[in-house]
């Protein structure tokens, strides 16, 4: 009796699996969105142009409104997300919204935050007010904004037609980081002059700013920050080079560029007036700071009573989504 039963279940599996030649198939309902972290357009080769960590992204959360509407109907807060097997892309994300059905959801305004750890303010958002509250995270005293992490991003999409938005046909969002980045180059014109343990400081540098941009970004100065030294590297192939980059919120205030060079033994540190403008995100600050010849006779530093140092400042700015030059 034991084998009939057993047979017979067997045999039931058996016609079930096949009828009507039907697969199991992965459950693919819901809104679907490609999350896309906005490239620089402004790619000349530089090593230290479209940095993979730029674009990293470790979380993102979406909220939906009708369209115009001040009240958020649906968050997703930290969705999952998974990577778009692509090469061409940089650091693209696909997002299921599921329990959203595309045969009755209407058009709705998207926001989205990617790199936010604030759970708590996250999960507390029930408007756009509160969505424009959300601060990135504070940079700390005497340290500097880095990629650890990922940097703070924000992208919406206005009167989104979210019913088209299907596994093969997402919905795509740009996103665009929070903040400006600062390519400082050092560049010593004569080769009997060189100075070693080069690096620069930022001062005056904004805490933090708000991921939906406003025009809330004017500190009192006991709140503002003043980066560490940020190490000059030699650029290779070109010994009388030094380069790097950082990172800075947007501000009212204007960071101010000190410049550390040992020339001849003498370590001294220099205010450069860079005459950058405030910075705004998703633009870069191409500065390159020239050391000219000596004003006089000797090494550019060596004038202990002064301190005065040769140099000129030529300043580049970049909209990195227009590729715009200033």
């Amino acid at each position: 009796m034991y084998k009939i039963f057993s047979i017979l279940f067997l045999v039931g599996i058996f016609f079930w699996s096949c009828e009507d030649n039907k697969e199991i198939v992965p459950d693919d309902s819901g809104i679907f969105l490609r999350l896309v972290p906005l490239k620089s357009t402004n790619d000349a080769g530089d090593p230290n142009d479209n940095l993979t960590e730029e674009y990293a992204i470790a979380n993102l959360s979406v909220f939906l409104t009708d369209v115009g509407s001040n009240t958020v109907t649906d968050k997703y807060v930290h969705v999952a997300f998974s990577p778009v097997n692509d090469g061409s892309v940089l650091n693209y994300q696909n997002v299921q919204l599921s329990g959203l059905d595309p045969a009755t959801i209407e058009n709705k305004d998207v926001y989205v935050i990617a790199n936010c750890t604030d759970m708590t303010s996250l999960n507390a958002v029930q408007t756009v007010d509160d969505l424009k509250a959300l601060r990135t995270p504070a940079v700390a005293g005497n340290s500097s904004l880095t990629t650890t992490g990922g940097l703070p991003m924000f992208g919406s999409l206005p009167n989104a037609k979210l019913s088209d938005a299907t596994a093969n046909n997402p919905v795509s969002v740009t996103l665009v980081r929070t903040c400006a980045k600062l390519r400082v180059t050092l560049f010593f014109t004569g080769s009997g002059w060189v100075g070693a343990n080069n690096s620069f400081t930022i001062g005056n540098a904004a805490p933090y700013t708000f991921y939906i941009r406003n025009d809330t970004y004017k500190f009192d100065i006991s709140d503002l920050v003043s980066y560490t030294a940020i190490p000059l590297i030699p650029v290779s192939g070109d010994p009388q080079r030094f380069q790097n980059v950082t990172y800075l919120y947007e501000s009212l205030q204007l960071p101010s560029l000190h410049l550390k060079t040992t020339i001849g033994a003498d370590l001294k540190e220099y205010d450069i007036l860079s005459n950058f403008p405030l910075p705004v995100r998703n633009h870069l600050y191409d500065i390159q700071i020239q050391i000219l010849p000596p004003l006089s006779s000797s090494a550019p530093s060596i004038n202990q009573k002064t301190g005065i140092l040769n140099y000129q400042v030529v300043v580049r700015t970049y909209d990195l989504s227009t590729s715009e030059v200033f």
